[in-house]
């Protein structure tokens, strides 16, 4: 999608609230209810690198417990990279 994205990090997994008709997740058929991966948390993002966040969710939604966003942005914080989210 972005060439310049070397990585993707999903924490938030599921149904996103907005299920936009043209939302390419819908080719892996029916996603499970939105949840949060605490085992991504361990996850060693690396440096140097240009990660989208949430590439398969929108992290922003309204649905979105803001603990699970402020877990997701700490983490990434750890880490000396570019972020799209």
């Amino acid at each position: 999608m972005y060439e310049f994205i070397t990585h993707t990090w999903n924490p938030i997994k599921g149904q996103c609230f907005h299920d936009c008709s043209y939302c390419y997740m819908k080719r892996w058929g029916r996603l499970k209810p939105v949840r949060f991966e605490p085992k991504e948390l361990k996850t060693d993002l690396g440096h140097d690198n240009f990660i989208f966040i949430g590439s398969s969710c929108d992290i922003w939604a309204q649905n979105i417990p803001e603990d699970w966003i402020f877990k997701t942005l700490y983490h990434c914080s750890n880490f000396d990279n570019k972020y799209l989210f």
